[in-house]
């Protein structure tokens, strides 16, 4: 037992060095606590696991709900809409096509069933927010990005979790329901937001009550707690409600039901500054523990496996970096927009729901999920390493070549908008001189 707290304590303090190393030297701390993971477990085998019982599902929900949390609290309620028009473009391309590409190789390369190669795919099209966050933040990236990046990875955790959760319960029918699946995506993001945003109403009017009391800073967790878990026993996305959550006790989008017409009295509370250092000092905890565990929970399979997983993530990879290329999102600046096409890395929950097919007896379970984490381990591998080298500038001249067409100075796309302004300008000002020169003739 001393043994164990005194580890504790070790890694407290490489974590906060590791966080150090990540702001002096670009490296991702995040990486760093998954190699000591990886070689805790599944290398050296002094952990498994196991090891944890249900307390490592249980903190690793934990992890993801005060990640997003965080996430929703830094979004900036009129930035949504312009945020969503960013975002969606990347994460459909980014979701659809790394479901065809898992399919592909699920049924030519692994000769499994159609419906589980789907359901392969599903698993890998997940970005992990619990990842992406941490480098992002980390990296110092502009906040509309930041944004993008956020709405993301929520969305694409959400309709991963939903679509195997789907795909497993046909598979005794032996179809897709396309139609109930499309109903459930639907349903779990616009209720599990209404319940984010009523919760924080509601938070926002107790808070004052509540802080009469004696040791209530951590309160504002307990009822995030309450929020998730509600919103998953009625069906909906946890994680887009606590996003919500965070979003609603940020910017106190409450003025939106008034001018509806319906009377509300607002909330004159907030969250305070001690509180919210306080906040991240837990969730950087939290953190920790997570990254450490998802080393742990990470297996090897034999070399093949391996290899045919790193042909895996980085066609993925590819495919995000060219759509990135293609039709960059607009508002980004290039050097964000370079990092952007680099974050696509799966996490926990992934390698969660790999194991979902072989415990409901899907054919071809075992290699779903051991595919699944090797995916895992070198998406998130991958994207440390690229974001390591941009941030360091060692791939500017490739970058260079291939975003070419993005002004390095400005932001992507508005360019071709200033373009179009000046030129409207430049037809506006000819107009006026033909007009000027006409009527200086008829004055003659």
């Amino acid at each position: 037992m001393s043994a164990a707290i005194l580890v504790v304590g070790i890694l407290f303090f490489l974590a906060h060095g590791f966080s150090l190393l990540f702001e002096k030297k670009a490296v991702p701390d995040v990486l760093l606590l998954m190699v000591i993971g990886i070689a805790a477990g599944p290398l050296l085998g002094l952990i498994s696991p196991a090891d944890f019982g249900k307390s490592g599902a249980v903190m690793s929900a934990i992890a993801l709900v005060l990640i997003l949390f965080e996430g929703g609290m830094t979004l900036e309620i009129g930035s949504i809409r312009s945020t969503l028009r960013r975002a969606l473009p990347l994460f459909l391309v980014t979701f659809v096509g790394s479901v065809a590409v898992a399919v592909a190789v699920g049924v030519f390369v692994l000769a499994l069933p159609v419906l589980s190669a789907v359901t392969f795919g599903c698993i890998l099209a997940s970005i992990s927010p619990a990842v992406v966050l941490p480098i992002a933040k980390g990296l110092g990236l502009s906040r509309e990005t930041s944004d993008v990046l956020v709405i993301e990875s929520s969305l694409t955790d959400v309709f991963s979790v939903i679509l195997v959760f789907t795909l497993i319960s046909d598979k005794g029918s032996g179809g897709i329901a396309f139609g109930r699946m499309l109903g459930s995506m639907l349903s779990a993001l616009v209720f599990a937001a209404f319940i984010g945003l009523v919760g924080s109403y509601i938070w926002l009017r107790l808070l004052k009550f509540v802080r009469r009391f004696p040791n209530t800073m951590l309160s504002t967790f307990a009822f995030l707690f309450i929020v998730y878990g509600f919103s998953q026993f009625l069906g909906f996305s946890g994680a887009i409600a606590s996003l919500a959550f965070g979003l609603g006790l940020a910017n106190k989008p409450f003025g939106i039901v008034q001018r509806m017409g319906i009377k509300m009295k607002m909330p004159d509370t907030k969250i305070s500054p001690s509180e919210m250092a306080f906040f991240g000092e837990i969730i950087f905890i939290i953190r920790t523990f997570f990254f450490l565990y998802l080393g742990i929970s990470i297996r090897f399979s034999g070399w093949m496996t391996i290899l045919i997983g790193l042909a895996l993530t980085l066609a993925i990879y590819v495919l995000r970096m060219v759509f990135s290329v293609l039709r960059p999102a607009s508002g980004v600046p290039r050097r964000d927009l370079e990092l952007v096409a680099v974050m696509a890395p799966k996490g926990l929950a992934t390698a969660v729901l790999a194991g979902l097919p072989l415990a409901a007896g899907m054919a071809g379970a075992q290699l779903i999920r051991d595919y699944a984490y090797d995916v895992v381990l070198f998406s998130i591998v991958i994207t440390a390493a690229l974001a390591f080298l941009i941030k360091r500038g060692m791939l500017v001249g490739l970058l260079d070549r291939l975003f070419a067409k993005i002004p390095a100075a400005q932001p992507a796309g508005a360019q071709p908008e200033t373009m179009r302004k000046g030129a409207k300008a430049r037809r506006e000002e000819k107009k006026g001189d033909s007009e000027r020169a006409g009527s200086k003739r008829k004055v003659r």
